[in-house]
């Protein structure tokens, strides 16, 4: 699966004085498990085939770290301020 991310906000439309919430969201940023997997060939001899097999196992992946930069406002008349989960932010409309 591919890894995306995306940035939205809880609301849209803000009044004077509300509280509006940044939130990053990853997808795709997922743990690979160890996979048992068979290869299989076959070898000819004297003009006859040997089935050839054997297993081993892929190993696992774990998710890739993540971090989240506190975003900016163009205008710049929002400060957004860090949370207890660093995915998400808040910003007070002036």
């Amino acid at each position: 699966m591919a890894v995306s991310a995306d940035g939205n906000v809880d609301n849209a439309t803000p009044a004077h004085g509300d509280t509006i919430t940044f939130t990053y969201t990853v997808t795709g940023n997922e743990t690979i498990d160890p996979a048992q997997d068979t290869i299989s060939g076959v070898a000819t001899i004297g003009g006859q085939d040997f089935v050839c097999t054997t297993t081993l196992t892929l190993p696992g992946t774990p998710a890739a770290s993540e971090s989240f930069a506190q975003p900016t406002s163009e205008s710049g008349k929002l400060s957004f301020a860090s949370t207890s989960n660093p995915a998400v932010f808040t910003a007070v409309v002036p």
